[in-house]
């Protein structure tokens, strides 16, 4: 457009080429020489001459103006003429359901984004950013669309990090074709997820942080919840805690908390906290049914409310499977403590006899005294303690204690030493094992040692090694200092090393009290322990180490209220089959794992908790970040009551001086009209 200022050159030429000529007036009485008004050469050029300089300076402003001159703000800054391509990241995460002074953040953040789009032309590309990562987001839209697409943003489960946000802006603009790329990131920028040390920006585009603040920062919330013993049995008392965090800067009294299983309330608690802590409620209720129990736990909160509910799924066994496999010949004692026990599905089967497809179907196996373990049952064994089961190992007076170094070391558990005769007792119990866990009376299970309590004999046994890089753990100890009973964890799975065969020549361990509470237990905690929730955008892999499954068959998820569902992604490994979820789940609630009509799984679902701490970093914590890690390209839009689209116009445009021009223009042309029409020239 500056070429144009060569139009300046016009008026120059008009001026040489258009002299006004003196001419000659005759007249025949000098009384006329009163009404002529007479004028000098030098006030007639002088008069042209401003004339001429009114019209160049027009001419030169109005070309200015359509050149769009700008003062830049930054030094690198693209020319407002460039074709814009600007990513806005919108963060919608549950947290943005706070209310700020203008309403919630999420439609504050929404206008934000509005006002962004209307600092660039409307020529200019666009790209959406939403905490899903959508694939349908991650394409350059003209302004329309864009806009379009900020009003279909809804809140999201899902939780991302300042680092991946960048990254993924990032990785969107590479090879975009726009002579100027500017990031934006409109969000609450919770403490949480605004880790800018993991952050690697481009050196090369500006970014640019808004950060919005909520009125009230404040949240009542369930964090987590947990049994306090993993065994679940009909008709028997267990005992749920709920963790609650206040975070807020008020006390709360009387608080109701509820928990419903299956549809119906099993028990109602109320508790005090005080601001900034966190409360364990404890909530006893008892089992009356088998099978997969869906619970809820729920508190009343406002205006945060995804995080007043807790969903939880755990199964109450209806009979427990439990394999053992006989050396020579079956135990009465097994027979009689889980043979005649409803709660069990006892199976004995002979050692040359093992159905090793079928293993799998077992919570607990136990080596009830087998000499010799063949290369095959190693094998068969280390994968069904890869997939979760539990092993027991009553050894035999004729142990061969090779073999079973082999496969206790291939599993990174300890092993049998040589067989010891020598006349002990056992002198030591951890209570606190879940073995034993509420199996004594709390004043009789204080005693650590045997001279109150009546504790087995040992006669003969073999010592078990301590291996520093295992994770044993003594459930009963001897008077020697030897164990006697030890639980290590071996794949996904528990091997529990007993150091004493049953036969009376080694102890009355098989007829002390003690049996039947140690062996019941060890079976009760086989059974199939699952998490009792997931946590939405966190877990994308469910495993499934007994799901019987065969022939043709076909997995689906479904909601507990059947109007969702989905087939998932499966592998497997070992036997042990694998669920992906790959985020096709976005809403809390309860969930089932279908096969055919039956369901063979329950999954619980809950929003993540980080979102539900209220600390927030605001503009001074962000430059002040922004300073330490040295981010040259990085920049805070904060309020100060000037329109977020001014701002962005200003760092993105400077300041535009074509208006300046224009009234230049309009000031000149007024006074070349001025000069013609106020001095009049005679001649």
């Amino acid at each position: 457009m500056l070429w144009g200022l060569a139009a300046v050159s016009i008026p120059v030429i008009i001026h040489l080429f258009n002299f006004r000529q003196f001419r000659k007036v005759y007249f025949t009485n000098v009384r006329f020489l009163d009404e002529l008004k007479q004028q000098t050469r030098r006030q007639s050029q002088l008069r042209h001459l401003l004339v001429m300089i009114s019209r160049m300076l027009a001419i030169a402003s109005l070309v200015l103006a359509f050149a769009r001159p700008y003062i830049p703000v930054e030094k690198e800054m693209t020319p407002p003429q460039a074709v814009n391509q600007v990513s806005i990241y919108i963060d919608n995460s549950f947290s943005m359901e706070a209310l700020s002074s203008a309403g919630p953040l999420l439609e504050v953040a929404r206008n934000a984004a509005r006002e962004i789009a209307a600092g660039y032309k409307s020529t200019d590309r666009f790209m959406l950013t939403v905490n899903e990562f959508e694939g349908r987001h991650q394409r350059w839209v003209n302004r329309d669309e864009f806009l379009q697409m900020i009003g279909e943003i809804v809140p999201t489960p899902a939780v991302r990090t300042l680092s991946e946000v960048i990254r993924r802006q990032q990785n969107s603009l590479t090879g975009s074709h726009g002579e100027s790329v500017t990031s934006y990131l409109i969000s609450d920028f919770q403490t949480s997820m605004a880790d800018l040390e993991n952050v690697k920006p481009d050196s090369l585009n500006p970014l640019f942080l808004v950060p919005l603040q909520a009125v009230r920062s404040e949240n009542l919330y369930i964090d987590s919840c947990w049994f306090v013993s993993p065994v679940h049995q009909i008709d028997q008392g267990v005992k749920l805690v709920a963790r609650v965090v206040n975070d807020s800067r008020t006390d709360y009294e009387k608080v109701p908390l509820k928990l419903s299983v299956n549809g119906l309330q099993k028990a109602v608690a109320s508790f005090d906290i005080t601001a900034g802590t966190n409360y364990d409620v404890e909530i006893p209720f008892t089992n009356h049914e088998p099978g997969i129990q869906l619970g809820i736990v729920e508190i009343t909160d406002y205006p945060v409310v995804f995080d007043d509910q807790m969903f939880i799924v755990y199964n109450v066994a209806g009979s427990i499977p439990v394999l053992a496999i006989n050396g020579n010949q079956e135990s009465p004692f097994l027979n009689s403590l889980f043979g005649k026990d409803p709660e069990f599905g006892f199976v004995n089967n002979p050692l040359g006899n093992i159905d090793y497809n079928r293993l799998r179907e077992f919570e607990l196996i136990i080596l009830n005294e087998v000499e010799n373990l063949s290369t095959g049952l190693i094998q068969e064994l280390t994968i069904y303690l890869e997939n979760g089961g539990s092993l027991l190992i009553i050894p035999s007076e004729k142990l061969d204690i090779g073999s079973y170094t082999d496969f206790l070391q291939s599993v990174n558990v300890n092993f049998y030493g040589e067989f010891t005769r020598e006349l002990t007792r056992v002198t030591e119990i951890d209570r606190d094992n879940p073995v034993f866990a509420d199996v004594f009376e709390r004043n009789v299970a204080s005693e650590r040692g045997g001279n109150t309590m009546d504790l087995p004999e040992v006669r003969s046994f073999f010592p078990v090694t301590r291996n520093a890089r295992t994770a044993q753990v003594p459930v009963m100890t001897m008077q020697n200092g030897k164990p006697f009973l030890t639980m290590e964890k071996a794949g996904k799975g528990l091997v529990y090393l007993l150091a004493v065969p049953l036969a009376e020549s080694s102890g009355n361990f098989a007829r002390h009290a003690i049996f039947v509470p140690a062996l019941y237990r060890i079976a009760l905690l086989s059974a199939a322990s699952d998490p009792l929730y997931f946590v939405i955008g966190r877990d994308n892999r469910v495993s499934m180490s007994n799901p019987m499954l065969s022939g043709d068959y076909v997995l689906r998820i479904v909601s507990s209220g059947g109007d969702y569902e989905f087939i998932p992604g499966m592998q497997t490994q070992n036997n042990l089959f694998n669920i992906l979820i790959n985020n096709q789940i976005r809403s809390a609630g309860h969930y089932f794992v279908r096969k055919g009509e039956e369901d063979i799984k329950g999954l619980g679902f809950n929003y993540d908790r980080n979102e539900s701490v209220m600390e927030f970093s605001g503009a001074e914590e962000l430059n002040r970040m922004i300073d330490k890690y040295g981010f040259s390209r990085m920049r805070v839009i904060s309020e100060d009551g000037k329109p977020l689209a001014e701002s962005v116009k200003d760092m993105n445009q400077g300041t535009v001086l074509w208006r300046l021009f224009i009234i230049l223009a309009l000031v000149f042309l007024a006074f070349e009209i001025v000069l013609l029409r106020y001095w009049k020239l005679k001649s």
